[in-house]
Protein backbone atom coordinates (compact mmCIF):
# COMPACT_ATOMS: atom_id res chain seq x y z
CA UNK A 1 0.00 0.00 0.00
CA UNK A 2 1.19 3.94 -0.90
CA UNK A 3 2.26 5.67 1.78
CA UNK A 4 0.30 9.32 2.43
CA UNK A 5 3.56 10.62 1.19
CA UNK A 6 3.78 8.96 -1.60
CA UNK A 7 0.27 9.67 -2.73
CA UNK A 8 -0.07 11.92 -5.92
CA UNK A 9 2.71 10.76 -7.65
CA UNK A 10 1.29 9.23 -10.46
CA UNK A 11 -1.74 11.47 -11.16
CA UNK A 12 -0.16 15.02 -10.43
CA UNK A 13 -2.93 15.78 -7.48
CA UNK A 14 -2.30 16.78 -3.81
CA UNK A 15 -4.14 13.74 -2.57
CA UNK A 16 -2.52 14.15 0.58
CA UNK A 17 -4.15 17.37 1.20
CA UNK A 18 -7.24 15.67 0.49
CA UNK A 19 -7.05 13.08 2.70
CA UNK A 20 -6.08 15.56 5.30
CA UNK A 21 -8.97 17.44 4.76
CA UNK A 22 -11.64 14.21 4.80
CA UNK A 23 -10.26 13.00 8.10
CA UNK A 24 -10.60 16.93 9.87
CA UNK A 25 -13.83 17.13 8.20
CA UNK A 26 -14.90 13.98 9.59
CA UNK A 27 -13.55 14.83 13.08
CA UNK A 28 -14.91 18.06 13.34
CA UNK A 29 -18.26 17.43 14.57
CA UNK A 30 -17.30 14.62 16.89
CA UNK A 31 -14.62 16.40 18.15
CA UNK A 32 -15.98 19.70 18.82
CA UNK A 33 -19.06 17.65 20.82
CA UNK A 34 -16.80 16.31 22.59
CA UNK A 35 -15.00 19.36 23.39
CA UNK A 36 -18.24 20.74 24.46
CA UNK A 37 -19.45 18.13 26.90
CA UNK A 38 -15.98 18.44 28.74
CA UNK A 39 -15.64 21.89 29.02
CA UNK A 40 -19.11 21.50 30.50
CA UNK A 41 -18.26 18.70 32.86
CA UNK A 42 -15.40 20.63 33.93
CA UNK A 43 -17.10 23.37 34.76
CA UNK A 44 -19.62 21.64 36.79
CA UNK A 45 -16.84 20.47 38.60
CA UNK A 46 -15.43 23.50 39.50
CA UNK A 47 -19.18 24.68 40.49
CA UNK A 48 -19.62 21.79 42.63
CA UNK A 49 -16.52 22.43 44.49
CA UNK A 50 -16.95 26.25 44.82
CA UNK A 51 -20.58 24.99 46.46
CA UNK A 52 -18.89 22.53 48.32
CA UNK A 53 -15.90 25.11 50.09
CA UNK A 54 -18.68 27.25 50.97
CA UNK A 55 -20.77 24.42 52.53
CA UNK A 56 -17.50 23.37 54.68
CA UNK A 57 -16.91 26.69 55.87
CA UNK A 58 -20.47 27.33 57.13
CA UNK A 59 -20.09 23.68 58.80
CA UNK A 60 -17.11 24.53 60.61
CA UNK A 61 -19.04 27.67 61.83
CA UNK A 62 -21.60 25.15 63.04
CA UNK A 63 -18.96 23.49 65.04
CA UNK A 64 -18.39 26.32 66.89
CA UNK A 65 -22.21 26.55 67.93
CA UNK A 66 -23.27 23.23 68.83
CA UNK A 67 -21.62 23.20 72.04
CA UNK A 68 -23.72 23.78 74.75
CA UNK A 69 -20.80 25.16 77.00
CA UNK A 70 -19.44 27.37 74.54
CA UNK A 71 -22.95 29.59 74.75
CA UNK A 72 -22.76 29.68 78.85
CA UNK A 73 -18.84 31.28 78.20
CA UNK A 74 -18.24 33.43 81.21
CA UNK A 75 -15.77 36.67 81.29
CA UNK A 76 -13.32 37.66 83.97
CA UNK A 77 -11.77 41.31 84.73
CA UNK A 78 -9.61 41.65 86.98
CA UNK A 79 -8.62 44.83 88.54
CA UNK A 80 -5.07 44.78 88.41
CA UNK A 81 -4.22 42.19 85.68
CA UNK A 82 -0.45 43.00 86.88
CA UNK A 83 -1.26 41.43 89.99
CA UNK A 84 -3.51 38.17 89.02
CA UNK A 85 -5.44 37.41 85.94
CA UNK A 86 -8.24 34.86 85.44
CA UNK A 87 -10.49 32.46 83.21
CA UNK A 88 -13.91 31.01 84.18
CA UNK A 89 -15.80 27.88 82.60
CA UNK A 90 -19.91 28.44 82.48
CA UNK A 91 -20.28 26.96 85.94
CA UNK A 92 -18.63 29.99 87.81
CA UNK A 93 -21.18 31.94 89.21
CA UNK A 94 -21.78 35.74 87.91
CA UNK A 95 -20.73 38.21 90.99
CA UNK A 96 -17.52 39.80 92.52
CA UNK A 97 -14.89 38.82 94.44
CA UNK A 98 -11.68 40.12 96.81
CA UNK A 99 -8.53 38.45 96.55
CA UNK A 100 -4.76 39.71 97.70
CA UNK A 101 -1.76 37.80 96.09
CA UNK A 102 0.42 37.20 98.95
CA UNK A 103 3.25 35.46 98.12
CA UNK A 104 3.96 33.32 95.14
CA UNK A 105 5.08 30.04 94.62
CA UNK A 106 8.59 29.15 94.91
CA UNK A 107 11.12 26.42 93.66
CA UNK A 108 13.57 24.91 95.87
CA UNK A 109 17.31 25.87 95.36
CA UNK A 110 20.47 24.83 97.30
CA UNK A 111 24.03 25.64 96.61
CA UNK A 112 27.02 24.18 97.90
CA UNK A 113 30.47 25.67 99.12
CA UNK A 114 32.88 27.07 96.88
CA UNK A 115 35.01 24.80 94.88
CA UNK A 116 38.38 25.94 92.87
CA UNK A 117 37.05 24.44 89.72
CA UNK A 118 34.36 22.32 88.04
CA UNK A 119 36.92 19.57 87.81
CA UNK A 120 37.64 19.94 91.98
CA UNK A 121 37.10 16.58 93.63
CA UNK A 122 34.93 16.68 96.06
CA UNK A 123 34.51 12.95 96.90
CA UNK A 124 32.80 9.53 96.10
CA UNK A 125 29.97 7.27 97.17
CA UNK A 126 26.00 7.75 96.80
CA UNK A 127 23.55 10.51 96.72
CA UNK A 128 19.85 9.80 97.88
CA UNK A 129 17.75 12.80 96.69
CA UNK A 130 14.30 13.07 97.48
CA UNK A 131 12.10 15.21 95.83
CA UNK A 132 7.95 15.73 95.12
CA UNK A 133 7.63 12.73 97.03
CA UNK A 134 9.81 10.29 95.18
CA UNK A 135 13.75 9.49 96.40
CA UNK A 136 16.08 8.02 94.30
CA UNK A 137 19.77 6.97 95.05
CA UNK A 138 22.74 7.51 93.10
CA UNK A 139 26.25 6.77 92.67
CA UNK A 140 28.91 8.68 92.84
CA UNK A 141 32.09 6.94 91.60
CA UNK A 142 33.78 10.17 90.26
CA UNK A 143 33.75 12.65 92.56
CA UNK A 144 34.44 16.17 90.81
CA UNK A 145 31.65 18.66 90.60
CA UNK A 146 31.54 18.42 86.69
CA UNK A 147 31.10 14.64 87.38
CA UNK A 148 28.34 14.76 89.99
CA UNK A 149 26.56 17.66 87.91
CA UNK A 150 26.03 15.46 85.33
CA UNK A 151 25.26 12.00 87.25
CA UNK A 152 22.30 14.02 88.80
CA UNK A 153 20.87 15.26 85.74
CA UNK A 154 21.34 11.71 84.07
CA UNK A 155 19.72 9.62 86.61
CA UNK A 156 15.98 8.98 87.47
CA UNK A 157 16.07 12.08 89.81
CA UNK A 158 16.76 14.43 86.85
CA UNK A 159 12.76 14.84 86.38
CA UNK A 160 12.52 16.07 89.63
CA UNK A 161 15.73 18.36 90.03
CA UNK A 162 18.20 19.91 87.97
CA UNK A 163 21.89 20.30 89.08
CA UNK A 164 23.91 23.29 87.50
CA UNK A 165 27.74 25.04 87.78
CA UNK A 166 28.34 28.37 88.39
CA UNK A 167 31.49 30.65 88.72
CA UNK A 168 31.44 33.25 90.26
CA UNK A 169 33.77 36.17 91.45
CA UNK A 170 35.78 35.13 94.91
CA UNK A 171 36.57 38.80 96.33
CA UNK A 172 40.29 38.47 95.57
CA UNK A 173 40.32 38.73 92.15
CA UNK A 174 39.66 35.03 91.63
CA UNK A 175 36.48 33.18 90.81
CA UNK A 176 35.45 29.96 92.32
CA UNK A 177 32.46 27.30 91.04
CA UNK A 178 29.35 26.44 93.02
CA UNK A 179 27.09 23.49 92.18
CA UNK A 180 23.30 24.41 92.63
CA UNK A 181 20.64 22.27 93.08
CA UNK A 182 16.98 23.33 92.00
CA UNK A 183 13.53 21.80 92.08
CA UNK A 184 11.77 21.88 88.63
CA UNK A 185 8.52 22.09 90.75
CA UNK A 186 7.51 24.85 92.46
CA UNK A 187 5.60 24.27 96.29
CA UNK A 188 6.79 23.17 99.59
CA UNK A 189 5.44 19.55 98.80
CA UNK A 190 8.92 19.62 96.43
CA UNK A 191 11.21 20.61 98.47
CA UNK A 192 14.45 18.85 97.93
CA UNK A 193 16.38 16.18 100.73
CA UNK A 194 19.54 14.82 100.34
CA UNK A 195 21.06 12.24 102.25
CA UNK A 196 24.90 10.90 101.73
CA UNK A 197 26.82 7.48 102.11
CA UNK A 198 30.55 9.25 101.46
CA UNK A 199 33.23 6.58 101.24
CA UNK A 200 35.65 8.28 103.52
CA UNK A 201 33.28 6.82 106.35
CA UNK A 202 31.86 9.73 107.61
CA UNK A 203 28.41 10.96 106.17
CA UNK A 204 27.82 14.23 107.76
CA UNK A 205 31.22 16.40 108.05
CA UNK A 206 32.61 18.97 105.92
CA UNK A 207 35.03 16.32 104.06
CA UNK A 208 34.72 14.17 100.68
CA UNK A 209 30.89 13.62 99.68
CA UNK A 210 29.17 15.17 103.04
CA UNK A 211 29.47 18.16 101.54
CA UNK A 212 26.57 17.93 99.21
CA UNK A 213 24.22 17.20 102.50
CA UNK A 214 21.20 19.08 102.94
CA UNK A 215 18.22 17.92 105.15
CA UNK A 216 15.65 19.99 107.06
CA UNK A 217 15.94 20.91 110.52
CA UNK A 218 19.91 19.02 110.97
CA UNK A 219 22.85 21.41 111.94
CA UNK A 220 24.98 19.66 109.96
CA UNK A 221 23.85 20.60 106.83
CA UNK A 222 26.71 21.72 103.75
CA UNK A 223 24.00 22.99 101.40
CA UNK A 224 23.16 26.54 101.53
CA UNK A 225 19.56 27.08 100.69
CA UNK A 226 19.09 30.07 97.90
CA UNK A 227 14.94 29.79 97.64
CA UNK A 228 13.36 28.38 100.15
CA UNK A 229 10.21 25.92 98.76
CA UNK A 230 7.26 27.70 98.94
CA UNK A 231 3.50 27.61 98.14
CA UNK A 232 1.74 30.65 96.46
CA UNK A 233 -0.88 32.17 98.74
CA UNK A 234 -4.35 34.11 98.10
CA UNK A 235 -7.23 35.68 100.12
CA UNK A 236 -10.47 35.18 98.60
CA UNK A 237 -13.02 37.34 100.38
CA UNK A 238 -10.53 37.44 103.27
CA UNK A 239 -9.73 33.88 103.01
CA UNK A 240 -6.52 32.44 102.52
CA UNK A 241 -6.02 29.11 99.77
CA UNK A 242 -2.26 27.69 99.03
CA UNK A 243 -1.13 26.42 95.49
CA UNK A 244 1.98 24.78 94.74
CA UNK A 245 1.61 26.32 91.95
CA UNK A 246 0.74 29.88 91.04
CA UNK A 247 -2.25 28.54 89.79
CA UNK A 248 -5.60 28.23 91.60
CA UNK A 249 -8.24 26.28 90.50
CA UNK A 250 -11.61 26.01 91.93
CA UNK A 251 -10.81 28.44 95.05
CA UNK A 252 -13.59 30.36 93.17
CA UNK A 253 -15.94 27.32 91.82
CA UNK A 254 -15.83 27.84 88.03
CA UNK A 255 -12.86 30.04 88.04
CA UNK A 256 -8.66 29.55 87.34
CA UNK A 257 -7.03 32.64 88.83
CA UNK A 258 -3.05 32.78 87.95
CA UNK A 259 -1.26 34.75 90.64
CA UNK A 260 1.67 37.35 88.92
CA UNK A 261 2.39 39.33 91.39
CA UNK A 262 2.35 39.99 94.91
CA UNK A 263 -0.05 42.42 96.55
CA UNK A 264 2.30 45.61 97.97
CA UNK A 265 0.22 45.50 100.72
CA UNK A 266 -2.38 42.87 101.01
CA UNK A 267 -2.94 43.59 104.61
CA UNK A 268 -3.71 47.31 104.68
CA UNK A 269 -4.97 47.98 101.31
CA UNK A 270 -8.07 47.66 99.71
CA UNK A 271 -7.68 44.09 97.76
CA UNK A 272 -7.96 43.62 94.35
CA UNK A 273 -10.86 42.70 92.77
CA UNK A 274 -12.27 39.81 90.46
CA UNK A 275 -15.55 40.01 88.35
CA UNK A 276 -17.16 37.02 86.83
CA UNK A 277 -19.97 38.47 83.63
CA UNK A 278 -22.22 36.57 80.97
CA UNK A 279 -19.80 36.69 78.08
CA UNK A 280 -22.57 38.47 76.04
CA UNK A 281 -19.82 39.91 72.95
CA UNK A 282 -18.55 36.06 72.73
CA UNK A 283 -21.83 35.30 71.63
CA UNK A 284 -22.79 38.10 69.88
CA UNK A 285 -19.97 37.34 67.88
CA UNK A 286 -20.87 33.73 67.29
CA UNK A 287 -24.51 34.63 66.05
CA UNK A 288 -22.97 37.42 63.84
CA UNK A 289 -20.43 34.85 62.29
CA UNK A 290 -23.18 32.28 61.74
CA UNK A 291 -25.56 34.90 59.55
CA UNK A 292 -22.15 35.96 57.78
CA UNK A 293 -21.24 32.56 56.96
CA UNK A 294 -25.07 31.37 56.01
CA UNK A 295 -25.12 34.62 53.70
CA UNK A 296 -21.71 33.31 52.01
CA UNK A 297 -23.33 30.28 51.62
CA UNK A 298 -26.36 31.65 49.77
CA UNK A 299 -24.96 34.28 47.60
CA UNK A 300 -23.38 30.69 46.16
CA UNK A 301 -26.36 29.01 45.62
CA UNK A 302 -27.61 32.21 44.06
CA UNK A 303 -24.59 32.05 42.16
CA UNK A 304 -24.63 28.96 40.96
CA UNK A 305 -28.95 28.08 40.35
CA UNK A 306 -30.38 31.58 39.61
CA UNK A 307 -31.65 32.62 36.16
CA UNK A 308 -31.74 36.09 34.27
CA UNK A 309 -34.93 35.98 32.02
CA UNK A 310 -33.88 39.56 30.83
CA UNK A 311 -30.31 38.40 29.97
CA UNK A 312 -30.91 34.44 29.73
CA UNK A 313 -28.22 33.55 31.18
CA UNK A 314 -28.23 30.64 33.75
CA UNK A 315 -26.02 29.57 36.67
CA UNK A 316 -23.56 26.98 36.30
CA UNK A 317 -26.01 24.34 38.21
CA UNK A 318 -29.31 25.44 37.47
CA UNK A 319 -31.12 22.67 37.37
CA UNK A 320 -28.67 20.56 39.27
CA UNK A 321 -31.31 18.22 40.94
CA UNK A 322 -28.39 17.58 44.40
CA UNK A 323 -27.80 21.24 44.84
CA UNK A 324 -31.64 22.24 45.00
CA UNK A 325 -31.42 19.09 47.04
CA UNK A 326 -29.23 20.71 49.58
CA UNK A 327 -30.65 24.05 49.45
CA UNK A 328 -34.35 22.90 50.26
CA UNK A 329 -32.76 21.01 53.16
CA UNK A 330 -30.88 23.76 54.98
CA UNK A 331 -33.96 26.10 54.52
CA UNK A 332 -36.64 23.78 55.90
CA UNK A 333 -34.25 23.97 59.44
CA UNK A 334 -33.52 27.11 59.07
CA UNK A 335 -36.57 28.55 58.50
CA UNK A 336 -38.78 26.57 60.75
CA UNK A 337 -39.59 26.20 64.49
CA UNK A 338 -37.00 24.33 66.48
CA UNK A 339 -38.85 22.04 68.84
CA UNK A 340 -37.77 19.98 71.80
CA UNK A 341 -35.13 22.19 72.92
CA UNK A 342 -35.56 24.22 76.88
CA UNK A 343 -36.16 27.56 76.91
CA UNK A 344 -38.18 30.12 75.28
CA UNK A 345 -36.78 30.11 72.04
CA UNK A 346 -37.84 27.99 68.72
CA UNK A 347 -37.45 30.53 65.86
CA UNK A 348 -34.40 32.51 64.51
CA UNK A 349 -36.48 35.60 64.16
CA UNK A 350 -37.04 35.51 68.11
CA UNK A 351 -33.14 36.11 68.65
CA UNK A 352 -33.95 39.15 65.58
CA UNK A 353 -32.63 37.07 62.85
CA UNK A 354 -34.60 37.55 60.13
CA UNK A 355 -34.77 36.74 56.17
CA UNK A 356 -34.63 39.17 53.22
CA UNK A 357 -33.55 39.42 49.76
CA UNK A 358 -32.67 36.44 48.00
CA UNK A 359 -32.99 34.78 50.96
CA UNK A 360 -30.24 35.96 52.80
CA UNK A 361 -29.86 36.80 56.55
CA UNK A 362 -30.82 40.37 58.25
CA UNK A 363 -29.71 40.63 62.50
CA UNK A 364 -31.05 43.11 64.62
CA UNK A 365 -28.48 43.61 67.20
CA UNK A 366 -30.99 45.31 69.31
CA UNK A 367 -33.12 42.30 69.39
CA UNK A 368 -30.33 39.81 70.41
CA UNK A 369 -28.90 42.22 72.68
CA UNK A 370 -32.28 42.11 74.53
CA UNK A 371 -32.72 38.10 74.51
CA UNK A 372 -29.21 37.94 75.87
CA UNK A 373 -30.19 40.26 78.93
CA UNK A 374 -33.73 38.23 79.55
CA UNK A 375 -32.49 34.61 78.75
CA UNK A 376 -29.05 34.16 78.22
CA UNK A 377 -28.71 30.33 79.05
CA UNK A 378 -31.89 30.16 76.47
CA UNK A 379 -29.88 31.21 73.67
CA UNK A 380 -27.00 28.28 74.13
CA UNK A 381 -30.03 25.72 74.17
CA UNK A 382 -31.53 27.22 70.71
CA UNK A 383 -28.48 26.62 69.40
CA UNK A 384 -27.06 23.75 70.73
CA UNK A 385 -28.99 21.81 72.66
CA UNK A 386 -29.69 18.34 71.63
CA UNK A 387 -32.18 18.89 68.74
CA UNK A 388 -31.12 22.62 68.61
CA UNK A 389 -30.50 24.47 65.20
CA UNK A 390 -26.34 24.24 64.71
CA UNK A 391 -26.98 20.28 65.81
CA UNK A 392 -29.29 19.67 63.36
CA UNK A 393 -27.83 21.81 60.60
CA UNK A 394 -24.32 20.55 61.39
CA UNK A 395 -26.04 16.92 60.94
CA UNK A 396 -27.13 17.77 57.65
CA UNK A 397 -23.97 19.33 56.11
CA UNK A 398 -21.74 16.32 58.03
CA UNK A 399 -24.29 14.18 55.73
CA UNK A 400 -23.64 16.36 52.38
CA UNK A 401 -20.29 15.94 52.55
CA UNK A 402 -19.24 12.44 53.62
CA UNK A 403 -17.72 9.72 51.45
CA UNK A 404 -21.26 8.55 50.75
CA UNK A 405 -23.35 12.18 50.56
CA UNK A 406 -24.89 13.63 47.90
CA UNK A 407 -21.94 16.09 47.11
CA UNK A 408 -19.50 12.96 46.64
CA UNK A 409 -22.16 10.94 44.66
CA UNK A 410 -22.64 13.68 42.06
CA UNK A 411 -18.67 14.21 41.93
CA UNK A 412 -18.33 10.44 41.07
CA UNK A 413 -20.57 11.29 37.86
CA UNK A 414 -18.86 13.92 36.60
CA UNK A 415 -15.76 11.48 37.16
CA UNK A 416 -17.80 8.85 34.90
CA UNK A 417 -18.29 11.40 32.48
CA UNK A 418 -14.97 12.51 31.90
CA UNK A 419 -13.89 9.14 32.06
CA UNK A 420 -16.76 8.36 28.69
CA UNK A 421 -15.16 11.86 27.19
CA UNK A 422 -11.83 9.95 27.04
CA UNK A 423 -13.05 7.14 26.09
CA UNK A 424 -15.58 8.40 22.81
CA UNK A 425 -11.88 10.56 22.15
CA UNK A 426 -10.33 7.10 21.90
CA UNK A 427 -13.11 5.85 19.63
CA UNK A 428 -13.26 8.46 17.65
CA UNK A 429 -9.18 8.38 17.31
CA UNK A 430 -9.51 4.40 16.41
CA UNK A 431 -12.37 5.27 13.86
CA UNK A 432 -10.27 8.08 11.56
CA UNK A 433 -7.04 5.92 11.92
CA UNK A 434 -9.34 2.94 10.40
CA UNK A 435 -11.59 5.55 7.82
CA UNK A 436 -8.07 6.96 6.59
CA UNK A 437 -6.39 3.65 5.87
CA UNK A 438 -9.42 2.52 3.66
CA UNK A 439 -9.33 6.00 2.24
CA UNK A 440 -5.16 5.71 1.90
CA UNK A 441 -5.90 2.64 -0.14
CA UNK A 442 -9.03 4.26 -2.30
CA UNK A 443 -6.18 6.67 -3.15
CA UNK A 444 -3.50 5.09 -3.94
CA UNK A 445 -5.37 3.06 -5.83
CA UNK A 446 -7.41 6.00 -8.18
CA UNK A 447 -3.55 7.72 -8.27
CA UNK A 448 -2.30 4.19 -10.02
CA UNK A 449 -5.06 4.72 -12.15
CA UNK A 450 -4.81 7.91 -12.88
CA UNK A 451 -0.80 6.92 -13.70
CA UNK A 452 -2.30 4.58 -15.73
CA UNK A 453 -4.71 6.76 -17.52
CA UNK A 454 -2.00 9.34 -18.08
CA UNK A 455 0.83 7.21 -19.38
CA UNK A 456 -1.97 5.87 -21.81
CA UNK A 457 -2.59 8.87 -22.89
CA UNK A 458 0.79 10.55 -23.41
CA UNK A 459 1.18 7.43 -25.99
CA UNK A 460 -1.97 7.96 -27.81
CA UNK A 461 -1.19 11.50 -28.25
CA UNK A 462 2.42 10.38 -29.44
CA UNK A 463 1.16 8.40 -32.19
CA UNK A 464 -1.69 10.38 -33.09
CA UNK A 465 1.09 12.87 -33.80
CA UNK A 466 3.62 10.56 -35.96
CA UNK A 467 0.29 9.70 -37.79
CA UNK A 468 -0.34 13.16 -38.63
CA UNK A 469 3.40 13.34 -39.91
CA UNK A 470 3.41 10.32 -41.77
CA UNK A 471 -0.33 12.21 -43.44
CA UNK A 472 0.99 14.85 -43.99
CA UNK A 473 4.43 13.76 -45.53
CA UNK A 474 2.75 11.95 -48.32
CA UNK A 475 0.22 14.74 -49.16
CA UNK A 476 3.57 16.98 -50.04
CA UNK A 477 5.02 14.00 -52.29
CA UNK A 478 1.63 14.35 -54.48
Amino acid sequence: MASVSSLGIGSGLDLNSILKQLIEAERGPTSNRLDLKEAETQASISAFGSFKSALAEFQSTLNDLKTLSEFQDRSTTSSDPDIFTASADSTASVGTTNINVLNLAAAHKLVSADFATPETVIGTGSLTIEAGGSSYNINIPDGSVSAIKDAINNSDAGTKVSANIITVDDGNGGTVSKLVISSKATGAGNAIEISVVDDDGTHDDAAGLSQLLFQPGNGNNRLTELDAATDARITVDGFTVSSATNEFKGAVEGVTITALKESEDPINNPPETLTVALNKTAIQGKVSSFVTVFNALKDTFNLLTDYDPNTGEAGLLNGDATIRTAERQLERILYGSINGVDGVYSNLSQLGITTGEKGKLSLDQETLNSALDSHFNDIGEFFAGDEGLAKQLADLTEGFLSATGIISLREEGFDTELKEIADDRVDLDRRLASIEARTRQQFAALDILLGQLNSTSEFLTQQLENTNRIVNGINSNK
